[in-house]
């Protein structure tokens, strides 16, 4: 069986220069809760608003392409976030964190699991 080659251009991407790590452990990476879901028909591409109980951290609210899940696959979902890179607008709608999620060949977003056992707030390392 021949493997078929990724269509997606960023699996396609070379490996990104090195970082040192200092770099990778000033970024605050923690999981956190959806607790909210809602419709963002003014960006550009689809995409939902999300609100995120990080525990001691407080509630963050992000856009984020993962239309490919339904309101109901994310109200209550554990999810991953960078919580520490700074406020940024998407179509008017300040996104405060990063929601973590690998991409596949055709460049759907998985959102990354950080299982069961973990609780909003917890540093993930």
């Amino acid at each position: 069986m021949t493997a078929v080659p990724p269509t997606n251009p960023a699996a396609k991407a070379p490996a990104k220069p090195l970082a040192s790590p200092d770099q990778f452990f000033a970024v605050d990476i923690r999981v956190g809760r959806i607790t909210e879901v809602e419709a963002f028909p003014e960006a550009r591409r689809p995409a939902w608003k999300l609100t995120v109980d990080f525990g001691p951290i407080g509630t963050l609210r992000t856009s984020a392409q993962v239309t490919n899940y339904s309101r109901e696959d994310l109200l209550g979902r554990a999810v991953v976030g960078a919580v520490n890179l700074g406020a940024k607008r998407i179509a008017g709608f300040k996104s405060e964190f990063l929601v973590l999620g690998a991409q596949d060949d055709d460049g759907t977003i998985h959102l990354l699991d950080p299982g069961t056992v973990a609780c909003p707030g917890d540093v993930v390392c």
